[in-house]
């Protein structure tokens, strides 16, 4: 071995110019690559001892050694490390097989993993896995020269990971805590996997916390993506609401917050996916602006949205008259309130107010031109005629907590896909989350909250808006009280006396 080595050493010395070569020792999956004007001596000790640069590798675990005179990078396997100046510069591949072994448990890369890598460690149970592409969401650097995000472990053509055994994604120590994407492929057939809360450490290979094979749903890759517009929840988050609704401590409210969080933070996660998708293809930067204002609104409020969805699972009502327009509003803290099915229309106010004309065949538009001091007189015409109820405009919150998130694609009357305004019920297949219809596009809606300005904030776009402004989070339009906008109508909430 010995004789092999010091020959080895010479040809690297003499065969070529020294600019142009590189000596490669490899050992499982890792190949150490050092510019051959760097090498000088390699010393040994002991008989089974190698030391090339102040690096020792046990003879016995060396499965290779040769002289590159191409490229400093060899991209035959799976992590490559040279030194430059000295200093130790390492290089992951972007393209990772599962046939290198990256070998953790050999004696001479235990160095190399305890000080510069991590990585993902995979185990499934399911047969067919051909490839699996890890992404961090925030963009932070996996493999490369410390510039890549994403990262690919793929079988040999013709072949498919084994069931039950482990697979390792070498990546750099990397904090993945806001989100990671695990695609995983059965050949032309993908499904998503979103991880949060993790961080790789150097020396450490995370597991995905809770992936269940069972709930990965397989499309076929060129298949357009489709979110539920409203998931249930899953079998942990019932069961910690079951716990809350029977004993309702400050500890049982944390749980569930805390499981409610997890579920929070993946959604983000895959609209982080989705904007680094966008940044990567978009044709106009349009597309990703829009994008990354809803992640940003998504991060900033983060607290804020969880603690509306705490209130709306948590509220025990139910409709005490499911044939009525009224709605339980969910977690508003205003006593018993419900809210309209859909804004006021046409024909509604003209019930108010005998001199309000509008077009032949616009009954069930939504009434606009109504300023926000008008808006608020109808509902204290509607309070003067009943005993047990007022009625009032929805504060911005519990117009957001009555719409709850904006569906990705729900279809609605924005962006000028009408010529104007439509009736309230023309869309009525989009429901918000109490279930009423037209909170997005259409007509923007008063609510009672002021911006800094003093003007309200209206809510949830019109027929010539943007998508983006009919979010339920968009809080950036307001208006004068006393202006009529052909665009701006209202909805009511009704609350006990």
């Amino acid at each position: 071995m010995k004789k092999i080595f010091l020959a080895l050493a010479a040809f690297a010395f003499t065969a070529m110019p020294m600019a142009a070569q590189t000596l490669s020792v490899k050992v499982g999956g890792v190949t150490y690559q050092y510019p051959a004007q760097k090498v000088e001596d390699m010393n040994y000790s002991d008989g089974n001892k190698l030391s090339i640069m102040d690096r020792i590798f046990l003879t016995n675990d060396i499965n290779g050694m040769n002289v590159d005179t191409q490229n400093l990078f060899n991209h035959d396997n799976t992590v490559n490390v040279s030194y430059e100046s000295g200093d130790a510069a390492i290089y992951i591949l972007t393209e990772q097989s599962i046939d290198n072994n990256l070998n953790l448990e050999s004696e001479s890369n235990q160095p190399l993993f305890t000080s510069s890598l991590g990585g993902v460690r995979l185990n499934f149970q399911m047969s067919g896995i051909t490839k699996v592409e890890l992404e961090s969401v925030d963009n932070n650097p996996l493999a490369g020269n410390h510039d890549q995000s994403i990262i690919t472990l793929e079988a040999s053509e013709g072949e498919t990971f084994v069931p039950g055994k482990d697979y390792f994604i070498a990546t750099f120590p990397c904090d993945v805590y806001g989100g990671y994407r695990l695609s995983i492929y059965k050949g032309r057939d993908v499904a998503p996997y979103f991880g949060v809360h993790q961080v790789i450490n150097a020396g450490e290979f995370i597991t995905p916390s809770d992936l269940v094979e069972d709930d990965l749903v397989f499309a076929d890759i060129d298949a357009p993506f489709v979110e539920d517009e409203r998931p249930a929840l899953d079998a942990a988050t019932k069961q910690m609401l079951v716990a809350y609704q029977k004993n309702p401590t400050d500890e049982n409210k944390q749980v569930l917050m805390n499981q409610m969080g997890v579920k929070y933070d993946k959604v983000v996660a895959r609209k982080k996916a989705k904007l680094r998708q966008l940044e990567r293809e978009a044709k106009t930067p349009d597309l990703v602006t829009e994008m990354q204002a809803i992640v940003d609104e998504m991060v900033d409020n983060r607290d804020t949205r969880l603690e509306q969805q705490f209130w709306r699972l948590v509220d025990p009502r139910v409709d005490d008259n499911p044939n009525d327009q009224w709605l339980v509003l969910r977690g508003s803290s205003a006593k018993n309130a419900y809210i309209a099915y859909a804004p006021v229309t046409n024909k509604e106010y003209a019930a108010y107010n005998p001199a309000f004309t509008y077009p032949q065949g616009q009954d069930k538009y939504p009434v606009v031109n109504v300023s926000y001091d008008e808006s608020v007189a109808y509902c204290d015409w509607m309070s003067s005629m009943n005993a047990q109820h007022a009625y009032r405009l929805p504060s911005e919150e519990e117009w957001i907590l009555a719409a709850g998130h904006m569906p990705k694609d729900v279809k609605m009357n924005s962006d000028y896909v009408e010529k104007g305004l439509t009736a309230v019920d023309a869309y009525a297949e989009t429901t918000g989350a109490c279930g009423g219809i037209d909170f997005w596009g259409n007509s923007w809606e008063w609510t009672s909250t002021q911006n800094a300005a003093g003007q309200y904030i209206v809510k949830g776009g019109s027929w010539d808006s943007s998508r983006d402004a009919c979010r339920s989070e968009y809080s950036d339009d307001a208006r004068d009280a006393s202006g009529r906008y052909a665009n701006v109508g209202f909805r009511v909430v009704r609350v006990d006396r």
